[in-house]
């Protein structure tokens, strides 16, 4: 079962994976801020983490499928029910596998 605050993190990652094609890079980067702040305060570790790759992804000037990549796994982060910081390792390891080509 979704506590009230995944419910609020899907939906905001789902609004940023539309917003992705639409907007400037550092408006992608206040979302995912916002994203990983609201994470942080309900402690969904997992999320925390996969939002700073995707935060440094765009401070890297990051495009395209490697952004839509990690927003692909911020999703799953959300959804995979878990809150510990083990879990976000390996998320962080996953995604560095999936989006290193």
């Amino acid at each position: 079962m979704m506590h009230a605050h995944d419910c609020d993190l899907a939906a905001r990652v789902a609004r940023l994976d539309i917003m992705a094609a639409h907007v400037r890079p550092r408006d992608l980067a206040t979302e995912v801020d916002a994203i990983r702040a609201a994470a942080e305060a309900a402690g969904v570790l997992p999320v925390v983490a996969v939002a700073r790759a995707l935060e440094s992804a765009l401070a890297r000037g990051e495009r395209g499928v490697i952004v839509s990549g990690w927003i692909a796994m911020l999703g799953e982060a959300v959804g995979c029910g878990r809150s510990d910081a083990a879990s976000g390792h390996v998320f962080l390891a996953a995604g560095a596998i999936r989006l290193a080509g």
